[in-house]
């Protein structure tokens, strides 16, 4: 099996991160290793018997939230490109295009990068979240906001929220924040490549946001990447109620969820997720104790949100507005859900409100016995298209319901149903046949008609795109300043064939890096503060380079990113079992993450001044100096000893 590039293969190749971050994400861990093998729950995570040597007890862990797997026999483990690597025995390339394909996702070819864009994606970065700042002040404290802060004290979002979700104001101005920029020095072009000015067709750039109450928007890890603005009441009526940022490098709205990075944490504690519509209704669930509520961002909620959305739950309540168009989107929703195999609860809202508003009168526990009353995806299918008549009478109109009810099932692939999805399916059969007056088996036979139509229709388009495409097309792969260094700059090690396990850290290694793994608001702290050459291990050096390799190119040290920021699958397998190591042991720290961290920094300072005399002992030895010379090595050796620990020498 081929798990690293030939040097013929780093020379020629380097790879765009967020194209392997956009594969990575659309490609559900659990589904592709369940395309494998069967795949069953085991508490917030699932198992399976492993692939990689004769299993006979399921000992192969799949982490959801993590989009991790590992097995503890094999002593394996990574993400869905390691899985696919290991599994059909290819290079990260091939792996590479293998999922691409699989979610849909196409790699163009681009030859060449420039160096310049190495610190680029930190520049857009701190663009942001230096415009986010501006806004916010702006909103707290000029009066041109007095009208926004109005509307949000209206709405009954109270000052705690404001602060939490940085609510801003832009003025009405086609400069404020160009004006700004230019005094802060953060130009033109980098205000316009994340989204927040616009150009006019003379080429003139003025602020995108005027006169809006502005939300930003976050990504998983709490980074700003982008902006909605809503129009404050009396503004003309062809203004557009709602406006966002438009896509940048940092920001796909079909690929990003409002809230998300709030909310995170309790989604994958209830494994549910409340999706709302707007973002004060987000702010208002969360100002009520509702901590997994998410919203979609200028879009549709879509496939890729779904795939979002599984990486932390299993179960989404669809919160949308008790209007008309809130029903007429409900009913787009419902079969990407019934796609996926994701469980869909619908909520719609008495009254025609919106969950904001809901909550405002109401208060949180109505909504949550509500929410917990929701019915599922079909159950709400077969409500609504048998609306206003009785299926048993009105024989015209119940076929049509009936097919639509079908034609929803058929979404739900047979293959790979489990069995609780089989027998749901069997209720759903026998309801319909009581409630239509058929027979069961027509149903189920007319249920397996549209399902083989429908698959014979995907092949058929499956064909046409690869004659389209040519069998002999190559994977292109591109380089994203900082973001390829798992190959580029450490191609050497990667190529070596020294091994690489997680039995090798020592326990203060192994103790540092659960630290860093599990809190990476204080990697960088223990990047600055561990001294490399004190690693003893190759493979503790290799991970600690990794984390170095990531802030030095301003890129996150969460977790996630870290795992998939190396195309390595021995320090793939490494991480997931420090994780998995650092999980367990959590619990039971009687210290906090950053004290232990100071006590692991301590120890090797200890080590370090150990290692230091022990240098100037073997000096002295070697040398067989005479007495004067031995008083003069010792006195220097004092001197630096007094320096180190910040003690002035004294003056002869």
């Amino acid at each position: 099996m081929r798990t690293d590039p030939t040097p013929g293969d780093l020379m020629a190749i380097t790879f765009d991160n967020d194209t392997r971050e956009r594969v990575r994400l659309a490609v559900q861990i659990v589904d592709l290793i369940g395309s494998y093998v069967d795949v069953r729950r085991q508490g917030r995570g699932f198992v399976a018997r492993c692939p990689f040597h004769d299993d006979r007890r399921p000992s192969l862990q799949i982490n959801p939230e993590r989009q991790t797997w590992k097995c503890f026999v094999c002593d394996v483990g990574g993400d869905v490109f390691s899985f696919v690597m290991q599994k059909e025995g290819v290079s990260f390339p091939e792996a590479l295009r293998l999922l691409a394909d699989r979610a849909g996702i196409v790699i163009e070819e681009r030859k060449g990068f420039r160096k310049e864009d190495i610190d680029s994606k930190r520049s857009l970065f701190q663009a942001v979240q230096w415009a986010m700042e501006q806004y916010h002040q702006c909103f707290l404290q000029s009066p041109d906001a007095a009208e926004a802060r109005r509307y949000i004290e209206d709405r009954g979002i109270d000052r705690q929220s404001i602060q939490r979700f940085q609510i801003g104001f832009a003025p009405d101005s086609w400069s404020w924040l160009v004006d700004r920029g230019v005094s802060a020095s953060i130009g033109p072009d980098l205000l316009e490549s994340v989204g927040l000015l616009a150009k006019n067709e003379r080429g003139n750039r003025y602020d995108r946001f005027r006169n809006r109450v502005l939300f930003p928007i976050r990504d998983p890890q709490g980074r700003s990447i982008a902006v909605g603005g809503r129009v404050l009441p009396g503004a003309p009526s062809d203004s557009a109620k709602y406006i966002n940022c438009n896509e940048t490098r940092l920001y796909h709205k079909n690929q990003q969820l409002y809230g998300l990075d709030q909310a995170r944490d309790k989604m994958a504690k209830t494994r549910q997720a409340i999706v709302m519509e707007g973002y004060t209704d987000v702010i208002m669930a969360f100002q009520h104790g509702i901590d997994n509520a998410v919203a979609c961002c200028g879009t549709a909620l879509g496939d890729n949100h779904i795939q979002l959305l599984k990486r932390y739950c299993d179960s989404v309540v669809l919160l949308l507005d008790g209007d008309e168009a809130g029903q007429r989107r409900t009913a787009e929703i419902l079969e990407l859900f019934l796609a996926q195999q994701m469980d869909l609860r619908i909520l719609t809202l008495p009254e025609d409100l919106d969950p904001c508003d809901f909550l405002t009168r109401y208060g949180a526990s109505a909504l949550q016995e509500l929410i917990a009353g929701a019915v599922d995806a079909l159950e709400f299918k077969i409500r609504s298209v048998c609306r206003g008549f009785d299926p048993l009478l009105d024989t015209h109109r119940a076929t049509s319901a009936l097919e639509s009810i079908l034609q929803s099932m058929a979404r739900i692939p047979s293959v790979s149903a489990t069995e609780s999805t089989r027998l749901r399916q069997d209720q759903i059969l026998a309801r319909l046949s009581r409630q239509f007056g058929i027979g069961s088996q027509e149903i189920k036979q007319r249920l397996d008609g549209i399902r083989t139509s429908a698959l014979r229709r995907q092949q058929f388009r499956e064909q046409l795109a690869a004659n389209e495409r040519g069998d002999t097309a190559e994977v292109a792969h591109h380089s994203e300043g900082g973001n390829n260094t798992d190959l580029n700059q450490s191609s050497a090690t990667s190529l070596s064939d020294q091994p690489l396990r997680y039995s090798d850290l020592k326990p203060i290694e192994s103790e540092l890096f659960e630290i860093m793994v599990l809190h990476p608001d204080l990697a960088p702290m223990a990047i600055e503060r561990v001294p490399p050459d004190l690693l003893d291990s190759p493979t503790s050096k290799r991970l600690f380079a990794l984390y170095v390799e990531l802030e030095l190119s301003a890129q996150s040290l969460d977790f996630g990113n870290v795992l998939a920021s190396t195309v390595d699958p021995r320090i793939q397998s490494v991480l997931v079992s420090i994780e998995e190591h650092a999980t367990q042991k959590a619990a039971k720290a009687l210290l906090t993450a950053e004290e232990r961290l100071h006590a692991l920094c301590e120890r090797w300072s200890g080590q370090s001044e150990a290692a230091f005399q022990r240098s100037q002992i073997r000096a002295l030895e070697q040398k067989g100096l005479d007495a004067q010379a031995e008083v003069d090595v010792l006195s220097d050796f004092l001197n630096q000893a007094r320096i180190r620990h910040g003690i002035v020498p004294a003056e002869d």
